[in-house]
């Protein structure tokens, strides 16, 4: 993917994510005045964990990306992203996202539901997931077989070498020479056009090994079990405002798959602003640490305190 490349993105509409609001079943519908078919479904419908499931298919061939967010429902940037994302237009390929992966922790604003249960542990490679939303999650996971993945969350701390201190402004990769320079240069690009805070520049790193925690990551295991690139984002939560971090978030995925799924031009990403008034309506997450993190919403900075806060060594 070039750095320098902007894809021809009329992607995201002004009120994606209150688009998704009025989405449901299964009913596909066709893009108006796009080659592109539309559908959406449920997992675990009738549960305390149902979320939907969102599809767009482009007439023309390519790969299929995978965008998840909301594992942690106290990273609002990352879910929020990943429910705009559920609404691009795209030029080749198939789109799946799962923008409310942790529907009940995210109706909550809390990193895990009622269970207690800490959802991106529970994906051991190798082996079946541990809990009924986890299974559910990686079942549609193998159904699409993905070919590139990219787990979007938020950490309360800086990433600097390790997870304990935080992960945040952090892209982990699966352990490979493309993804690593994939990686590379989203990360490049987001820093000299979008991060204007010296500290804050994002840095890149492979995802922990499989002896070595974290373990039971989607990720970690969607990039092994499938053989798929895999990414994990994670922004800061705590100081950038909602409407950086979903920038942020949104700029590395566009950066992440615009050579996969749209048709670029060889203009430069000056990053003067983002795509159709929807600079507000996207997140991220942590790579290796996608689950340390805390969001809000859009201009609620005020209500920051009801909201659970990210730990800084989860993922």
């Amino acid at each position: 993917m070039g750095p320098l490349q902007t894809s021809r993105r009329t992607l995201l509409t002004a009120a994606a994510s209150c688009a998704l609001a009025g989405i449901a079943g299964a009913d596909p519908s066709a893009e108006s005045g796009s080659d592109l078919s539309r559908q959406s479904s449920q997992i675990l419908e009738g549960t305390d964990h149902e979320t939907t499931v969102y599809e767009t298919v482009a007439n023309a061939d390519g790969p299929t990306v995978l965008v998840i967010g909301g594992i942690h429902g106290n990273e609002v940037a990352g879910y929020e992203v990943a429910s705009a994302i559920a609404e691009w237009e795209i030029d080749a390929g198939t789109l799946v996202t799962i923008p409310h992966a942790n529907a009940e922790a995210v109706e909550q604003r809390t990193r895990t539901g009622d269970d207690g249960v800490d959802l991106n542990r529970q994906f051991a490679e190798g082996e079946e997931p541990t809990t009924n939303l986890a299974q559910a999650l990686w079942n549609v996971a193998e159904n699409y077989d993905p070919d590139v993945v990219i787990d979007l969350h938020e950490s309360i701390g800086i990433y600097a070498g390790g997870p304990v201190d935080g992960v945040g402004q952090a892209i982990f990769h699966s352990d490979s020479t493309e993804t690593a320079t994939d990686a590379e240069q989203a990360a490049d690009t987001v820093n000299r056009n979008h991060v204007d805070e010296r500290g804050l520049e994002f840095t890149t790193d492979t995802f922990a090994k499989p002896e070595n925690e974290p373990s039971g990551l989607f990720v970690h295991k969607a990039a092994r079990d499938l053989n798929a690139q895999s990414f994990l984002i994670e922004t800061l939560s705590r100081g950038p405002d909602l409407e950086t971090r979903i920038n942020w978030h949104t700029r590395l995925v566009t950066n992440l798959i615009e050579e996969e799924l749209f048709e670029t031009e060889t203009t430069t990403d000056d990053s003067t602003g983002d795509t159709s008034d929807a600079s507000d309506d996207s997140t991220g997450d942590t790579a290796d640490a996608s689950d340390d993190s805390a969001g809000d919403t859009a201009d609620d900075s005020d209500d920051e305190t009801v909201i659970e806060q990210c730990r800084a060594d989860a993922s």
